[in-house]
C-alpha cells in the first residue's frame, strides 16, 4: 500500500529494515540489493515486478557497512535514514509509504544495569514503531526477536515456539525485553498488521568480530582460556536473512519460527573456531561454583569502576545449561529452505574477518 504522498512517477514498493548497521540488518540488505527479483511475480499482494526502494535505518553513520557485507555500491542503492524509534517523528517518517517492514532493530546486554534499557529500547521502541506503521498504512511487519523470548526448556522436551512463556524463569533481562517486544507485535497483529515473527539462536557468521555475538570469535582468538559445560543452538546470519525474506515471499503470516542451524556444546563451538583461526582453543571447565563467584566479583569490580560488565550470573547460569533447540518448523513449511552446516558458519565468518579486517 504506497502513500499517496509519494509522487505517482516513484510508486514502487517500499521495504524497510530497521537496524541497517546490525549485524542481522547488514546480512539481509545485502540479500534484498541481490535477490530482490526473486520476490517478483509470486502472487504475494505486496509485491510487484517493480525493483523495491529500499530504506534502512541507522544511529550512526560511522557504522553504515561496518559489517563489512554490503559493498560501496549496495551502499548507494539503499535510502539511509537516521532513526531513533522513540521519537514519533522519526519512526513515522521511516515506514511512510512502507509496503513491508524488517524490525531487525534491538539492543542485546546481560548486564544488569541494563534492564531499563532494555524495556526501553526493545519493548518500548517495537510499540513505537508498530503505532507508526498502523498510522502509515504498512501491511506487513516481519520482526527478529530472538530464542530468549521464548519458554525456558522443560525436562525431555526440545525448545520450540510454543513453549510456554514463565515469567519466574525468564532467563535474562534481555529475553524480557524481547518478550514484551513480540507481545507489541502481536498486539499490531490484533490492530490490523499482517505479522512474521522469527526467534533465532545465537547468530554467528559474515560480520564484524567486535560487536555482538560474534565477539565469540574474538575471544577464542585472543587466547580464551575457560569454556563452560553448557550448550547453546546457533544459526547462521545469513539463514536469518533469507528465513526473513522467504516467509514474507510465501505468506506464513500469523505465525513464528525458532531458526536455529545447530545445537552444540560449547567446548564444540570453541574447539571449531580455534582449529579455523590456528588458535589454541580453551582447555579448562571450571566447576559451575567457582564461574559463579567469579561473575559476582566482575560485576562488584565493574561497579566500581563504572563500567560495564558482559559476564553475569544470568550469562553463567546460561553457559552452565544444557539446552536444544527445535529450529524445524520452517523446514515444514518451507521445504526449499535449508540451514547452512554449523562448520561452513564458522569457517566463512573466519575467512570474512580476513579479508575484511
Amino acid at each position: 500500500m504506497a502513500n499517496s504522498a509519494i509522487p505517482q512517477e516513484t510508486k514502487c514498493p517500499v521495504w524497510v529494515v530497521t537496524g541497517g548497521t546490525g549485524l542481522v540488518g547488514e546480512n539481509l540488505l545485502h540479500l534484498l540489493c541481490t535477490e530482490f527479483h526473486s520476490d517478483a511475480g509470486n502472487g504475494n499482494p505486496i509485491t510487484t515486478n517493480q525493483k523495491p526502494l529500499v530504506r534502512a535505518s541507522f544511529r550512526d553513520a560511522h557504522r553504515i557497512g561496518a559489517q563489512k557485507v554490503l559493498s560501496k555500491e549496495q551502499q548507494n542503492s539503499i535510502e539511509w535514514m537516521p532513526c531513533d524509534l522513540m521519537q514519533w517523528g522519526d519512526a513515522g517518517k521511516l515506514v511512510e509509504g512502507a509496503d513491508l517492514v524488517f524490525h531487525c532493530a534491538a539492543l542485546i546486554s546481560y548486564d544488569p544495569k541494563d534492564q531499563a534499557q532494555l524495556m526501553h529500547q526493545n519493548a518500548q521502541s517495537t510499540a513505537r514503531l508498530v503505532d507508526a506503521c498502523l498510522a502509515a498504512g504498512v501491511r506487513r511487519i516481519v520482526h527478529v526477536s530472538s530464542i530468549a523470548a521464548l519458554g525456558p526448556p522443560r525436562e525431555n522436551e526440545p525448545v520450540h515456539e510454543d513453549t510456554p512463556w514463565n515469567e519466574k524463569e525468564a532467563s535474562s533481562s534481555y529475553g524480557q525485553s524481547k518478550f514484551a517486544a513480540e507481545l507489541e507485535i502481536w498486539r499490531g497483529q490484533e490492530e490490523g498488521l499482517e505479522v512474521i515473527v522469527v526467534n533465532p539462536s545465537v547468530i554467528l557468521g559474515t560480520g564484524a568480530f567486535e560487536t555482538g555475538s560474534n565477539q565469540i570469535f574474538t575471544k577464542v582468538q585472543r587466547g580464551l582460556k575457560f569454556y563452560s559445560s553448557g550448550s547453546l543452538g546457533m544459526v547462521d546470519v545469513r539463514d536469518v536473512a533469507k528465513a526473513c525474506l522467504m516467509l514474507h515471499q510465501e505468506n506464513c503470516i500469523g505465525q513464528r519460527f525458532l531458526l536455529n542451524g545447530a545445537n552444540l556444546t560449547f567446548k564444540a563451538l570453541f574447539d571449531e573456531m580455534a582449529s579455523c583461526m590456528g588458535c589454541q582453543p580453551p582447555v579448562f571447565c571450571p566447576p559451575y561454583w567457582i564461574a559463579q563467584i567469579t561473575a559476582l566479583f566482575l560485576q562488584q569490580w565493574a561497579n566500581l569502576r563504572g563500567t560495564r560488565n558482559y559476564i553475569s550470573a544470568e550469562t553463567v547460569k546460561a553457559a552452565y545449561t544444557r539446552k536444544h533447540y527445535d529450529g524445524g518448523r520452517i523446514l515444514r513449511a518451507l521445504p526449499q529452505f535449508q540451514y547452512r552446516p554449523w562448520t561452513q558458519t564458522v569457517a566463512d565468518g573466519v575467512t570474512h574477518q580476513r579479508l575484511f579486517p
